[in-house]
């Protein structure tokens, strides 16, 4: 995370992976403020020293143990938002990700096994992502389209603010 003056503003540099498996996206569940539950791809913040694509495959292998690589970027996301009084700027690339394992069986619940125990993983139908609670929400609708398209667009910048 790069520092700020002002404790009630950040600047967040994110990495994040498309890992396509079975029509469905890898995703990381939460739980909301409300009790409902929400999804984020997988990923982190960059750590000082790193590529962004080395920052996306060490993420995703230290929260599920799988080995990825990136195979190529889709999304750069501007996302200008507030949180709990913080006002964030975040930039996040998305990379599409060819996974070098097989891709481990859900459990009855539908979980991905994951290597950290607060980190839940499932998979989601991308016919269902519009109605989803993806985040960032420009996910919801370009994520399905452009596998359809099998991502066949050059990298495309988004951005977001809240309103």
């Amino acid at each position: 995370m790069l520092g700020s003056p002002d404790p009630y503003r950040e600047f967040l540099i994110r990495a994040c992976g498309i890992l396509i498996h079975d029509l469905s996206v890898l995703a990381q569940e939460a739980d909301d403020s409300r009790g409902d539950k929400s999804y984020a791809l997988p990923g982190g913040h960059l750590e000082s020293g790193e590529s962004l694509s080395e920052c996306m495959s060490r993420e995703i292998y230290e929260e599920t143990g799988l080995n990825v690589e990136a195979e190529k970027l889709v999304y750069v996301h501007e996302n200008f938002y507030n949180l709990k009084g913080v006002t964030t700027h975040e930039i996040g690339f998305y990379f599409l990700v060819d996974l070098n394992s097989e891709f481990p069986a859900p459990d009855t619940a539908g979980y991905i096994p994951s290597r950290e125990p607060h980190i839940r993983m499932r998979l989601l139908p991308l016919a269902g992502l519009p109605s989803s609670a993806l985040m960032p929400p420009f996910l919801r609708d370009e994520l399905p389209r452009d596998a359809r398209e099998h991502f066949v667009q050059p990298t495309r910048h988004l951005i977001s603010r809240e309103a």
